[in-house]
């Protein structure tokens, strides 16, 4: 998936004029600009797929060091496990019969918002 998407931005940027100013290709653009100190458009595939993640990665960790992962427990107000997160945004509890479901619903809606933030 982040090799189609990579490509798929590297493809964009070289139709268009200035990438760079483009305002939502911008930010992204730059960053491989200034990482690998040469045009963008002129990486390989596998420079922009690398690009990528190490975006992906770092708004996470970013997520993580502000908002704390979520986390799971026994629901105190009935049967099955509840699982929560402070934010990005409002707070979340999802409810699920087992922790394991609980917590992956938190973490996957979690994730969710660090990426949309």
């Amino acid at each position: 998936m982040i090799r189609g998407l990579a490509r798929l931005l590297r493809d964009v940027a070289r139709a268009l004029p200035d990438p760079e100013r483009d305002p939502d290709l911008g930010p992204f653009y730059t960053d491989l600009r200034l990482r690998w100190k040469r045009d963008p458009r002129e990486l390989p595939p596998e420079a922009w797929e690398e690009g990528l993640l190490e975006l992906i990665a770092e708004r996470i960790a970013e997520g993580w060091d502000r908002h704390g992962a979520p986390s799971a427990a026994r629901d105190p107000e009935g049967e099955g496990f509840v699982a929560s997160f402070e934010g990005p945004g409002e707070a979340v509890i999802v409810r699920a019969e087992k922790k394991r479901e609980a917590y992956r619903e938190a973490r996957r809606l979690w994730v969710k918002r660090l990426l949309e933030s």
